[in-house]
């Protein structure tokens, strides 16, 4: 994005002092006799303005993989009363570890649970973290829908507003007409912490002490029943939880139209407050980039950055107030508040979703106009 736009609200402010001290020295009379000009006579109005906005928040959101999705699959007990019951009450998307028809019951002189209703859809989910040369853990990642992290804000966000206002008609001393603005909002949204840990998560469940040798041939489903004079490979039933770390960041060049008619009041001499409201439209040009990493080497959640960019298009509404005063007859100073509401922008990378909300953005505006 062009960060140079976050010099526009001092350009603004100093070619507005430097016009109104301008105006008032080529005058030859003193700053006070400015009060006793007239007002405006020009039916068309350009206003140029720095405004800074309010209340626009992200929402970073992990898609998930469902139940249904697990692979491989637990084969179901023969008993058809019963069914799969996860050990830890979650759903992995690389496989699985249940409660066997022991009840998973530890090994004599033990205390931790221990089952052979478990299994795992690649080889790399054996892990070697006792560094020892031997595969010692089995690693099964879980990415359920949810929020990843808190909403996440970077107020205020700088842009500029450039606007032209037609006078329709007016009534004892107040006027109303038509305006149209454009404007262009640089935004920059950004966000780091763990991952909520129901939603996306490594666990990391051991083999034993000394560890048990995995079967090679993968897929590699347990059973829920030992079938006599068979056995199966059985490990502890209590995982290792490894968080994910999240790094994100989302820029977007916001560029707005509005279209709406307006109605100004005088208040004063040189003082006058304005109303609008009407149609506005946004196009955000945004690039979303994700960066994950877990402690442990996990296949199913895997370390690195993601980037992707895409093209939105909000329609809406808005309403503003605006107070100006008279400089000339030709040159006003003003600021004032809008209200839009444009909805909400979405962008999905790799499984997550970022959701820029529009619904309630709050714009402060100050700048100069000229009426001709």
């Amino acid at each position: 994005m062009n960060r140079n736009l976050l010099h526009w609200p001092v350009v603004v402010v100093v070619c507005t002092l430097a016009t109104t001290n301008a105006l008032g020295q080529s005058s030859g009379e003193p700053a006070a006799r400015l009060v006793e000009q007239p007002a405006p006579a020009g039916l068309n109005q350009f206003r140029v303005s720095a405004r800074m906005g309010y209340n626009i928040s992200a929402h970073l959101e992990n898609v998930g993989v469902s139940a249904g999705q697990t692979f491989p699959q637990p084969p179901p007990p023969k008993d058809p009363s019963r069914h799969f019951e996860s050990a830890t009450g979650v759903s992995y998307q690389d496989g699985y570890v249940g409660i066997d028809e022991s009840g998973n019951a530890p090994l004599p002189g033990q205390t931790q649970g221990r089952t052979f209703y478990w299994g795992y859809a690649r080889q790399d989910q054996i892990a070697d973290l006792n560094h020892d040369g031997i595969g010692d853990t089995l690693l099964l990642s879980h990415s359920a829908s949810g929020t990843l992290l808190q909403d996440f804000k970077n107020d205020p966000q700088a842009g500029l507003e450039v606007s032209y206002a037609r006078q329709l008609g007016q009534r004892e001393g107040s006027t109303f007409g038509i305006e149209t603005a454009f404007s262009y909002t640089s935004l920059d949204l950004r966000a780091h912490g763990i991952a909520d840990p129901r939603v996306l998560g490594v666990d990391a469940f051991s083999l034993g002490n000394p560890p048990i040798v995995p079967p090679s041939v993968v897929p590699y489903a347990g059973p829920f029943q030992l079938e006599p004079p068979f056995g199966a490979p059985s490990i502890y039933d209590t995982p290792t939880l490894h968080p994910v770390n999240i790094d994100s960041s989302f820029d977007a060049a916001i560029y707005g139209l509005k279209v709406g008619p307006y109605f100004e009041f005088p208040l004063a001499k040189r003082l006058s407050f304005a109303l609008s409201g009407g149609f506005s439209l946004l196009i955000a040009d945004s690039d979303f980039r994700i960066q994950q990493s877990v402690a442990v080497p996990s296949p199913g959640i895997a370390s690195g950055t993601v980037s992707g960019s895409s093209l939105g298009v909000l329609p809406g509404a808005y309403a503003a107030g605006r107070l100006s005063l008279m400089a000339s007859d030709s040159v006003n100073v003003f600021t004032g508040l809008q209200y839009e509401s444009n909805g909400h922008h979405s962008q999905s990378l790799a499984g997550k979703r970022v959701d820029i909300d529009f619904w309630n953005a709050i714009y402060w505006t100050f700048g100069v106009s000229y009426s001709f």
